[in-house]
């Protein structure tokens, strides 16, 4: 009986070490420093973390920047960071975090996320439901995608996770 009642307490805690510290702060807005001709923002998560002994732990107030062609900001992590959303002309763009006097930048490739969020629906359809399931959930997918209006697709950037340390 003991091992029932702990199994569940272990799931319970491994996914609290999962969440990731609270965002304590509003979303951070870009600067834009050129005409952009923007449709719209988009958002993403920005953490950074710190690697000692095999353990990582999620770091607070570092410092950060988020910078592209056009555009940039200053935050300290964890934080919500917006951005330009121009379409296929949103350019790639970077964050650079400084931790105890080590610099990391990590590249942020833009991805039409329109898309992306059509294929993963249709994918999460079809692992709920089995084989037929993923027949149909790819092919709505696949409808769905060749029939959208392209010129509303949102572009965006990947959460981003900084980590120094080993």
């Amino acid at each position: 009986m003991r091992k029932l009642t702990l199994v569940p307490l272990a799931a319970m805690a491994f996914l609290a070490a999962c969440a990731g510290a609270d965002i304590n702060q509003p979303p951070v807005d870009y600067i834009p420093t050129q005409t952009l001709n923007e449709v719209g923002t988009t958002s993403f998560t920005v953490r950074t973390y710190s690697r000692a002994g095999g353990e990582r732990n999620e770091l607070s107030g570092v410092s950060c920047k988020f910078q592209g062609k056009g555009f940039h900001s200053s935050f300290v992590t964890p934080a919500v960071v917006a951005a330009p959303n121009m379409q296929l002309r949103t350019p790639p763009a970077s964050v650079t975090c400084t931790y105890n006097g080590v610099t990391k930048t990590q590249v942020l490739k833009p991805y039409n996320k329109t898309l992306y969020d059509i294929e993963h629906n249709g994918a999460s359809i079809g692992a709920n439901a089995g084989l037929l399931g993923a027949i149909i959930g790819g092919a709505i997918a696949s409808a769905s995608a060749s029939k959208r209006d392209t010129s509303v697709d949102v572009w965006a950037y990947h959460d981003a996770r900084v980590e120094f340390g080993q």
